[in-house]
């Protein structure tokens, strides 16, 4: 079953890591407040093929552009109520 997983918290390379390996492929992430801080974060390609969300504004308020990295979605709060009704299960971080 996929989880929608909210992270609001900037976490680190180990803690990014452990989120990736127990988590599954068709798990979706997104990350809001100081969680966005992600996109700094060079750990992110273990995310692979996974769908990764920054919450935009979120990000624009932390200086953080939409230009820094391809593999993530820029969402508005709209877009982020419409995630969680399509996974039947989310976890806030």
């Amino acid at each position: 079953m996929a989880i929608l997983h909210i992270i609001a918290r900037h976490l680190n390379a180990d803690e990014l890591s452990k989120l990736v390996d127990r988590s599954g492929a068709e798990d979706g992430y997104a990350f809001i407040d100081d969680g966005v801080y992600v996109l700094l974060s060079k750990h992110l390609t273990e995310f692979s093929v996974r769908s990764v969300y920054v919450l935009a504004q979120h990000g624009h308020e932390r200086g953080l552009t939409e230009d820094k990295n391809d593999q993530v979605q820029f969402i508005e709060m709209s877009d982020l109520v419409s995630l969680t009704t399509l996974y039947p299960t989310s976890v806030s971080w």
